[in-house]
């Protein structure tokens, strides 16, 4: 592994673990935190953890500001709305990407995914299901083989698992979830694109109603 190798993998982990944290409100919204602190939390060098935070600042989960440290992104459910909007479209295309494209092993992989995310749902257990929530969106984007839209889908995942983690026992739906992303996670597998198409459009209507829901209480 050379040296820029290494130093890409750090970042890499720092960003996951960051990640990990904010969604689970480790990190909480609107908390201000020093760097050296970040770099701490995560046990990494605080170089590969500034450039984890710049990527996560492009992606507008914190904002860095000189001399003063990092915010970590407030939550609003009417910024969610969109974040909902534009996941229902890249999400479509990723899916279906996924379906097209994924060889054997990986189809047998999402098939994996798929019963132990649906198993978190019944369980009722939110951490087991945004564990499995994040390897499945992980590796669909992987299989589409469209960096791009996966790239710009990534930061929405993230969005809407801590917007998720926040609100999941308002409405107590896991059980519903769970379900819908293991069967979007069997169609791709199956590599029917109709029905990845329809589950893909189920497992986004239920996370608009879910919003939309919490913003009628909030009124």
């Amino acid at each position: 592994m050379t040296k820029e190798t290494k130093k890409e993998s750090l970042v890499n982990i720092a960003h996951r673990e960051l990640e990990r944290r904010f969604v689970t409100l480790e990190l909480g919204p609107g908390t201000i935190w020093k760097e050296s602190e970040l770099a701490e939390l995560v046990g990494i060098g605080r170089t590969p953890v500034r450039e984890a935070l710049l990527r996560m600042a492009s992606d507008q989960l914190v904002t860095v500001l000189k001399r003063a440290g990092v915010v970590i992104s407030t939550v609003s459910i009417q910024d969610q709305l969109c974040v909902v909007e534009a996941r229902r479209a890249l999400e479509a295309v990723v899916s279906v990407r996924a379906a097209k494209c994924a060889l054997e092993n990986e189809r047998q992989h999402l098939l994996e995914i798929a019963d132990t995310i649906e198993a978190a749902g019944r369980r009722g257990n939110v951490r087991d299901y945004l564990l499995s929530h994040f390897e499945i969106k992980r590796v669909v984007a992987l299989y589409s083989r469209n960096p791009y839209a996966a790239r710009a889908l990534q930061p929405l995942h993230t969005f809407s698992q801590r917007f998720y983690f926040i609100y999941h026992q308002r409405f107590n739906n896991l059980d519903e979830v769970g379900n819908a992303h293991a069967e979007l996670s069997r169609a791709i597998a199956s590599g029917d694109v109709i029905q990845t198409e329809r589950c893909s459009t189920r497992v986004s209507d239920i996370a608009e109603a879910f919003t939309r829901r919490l913003l009628l209480e909030a009124v």
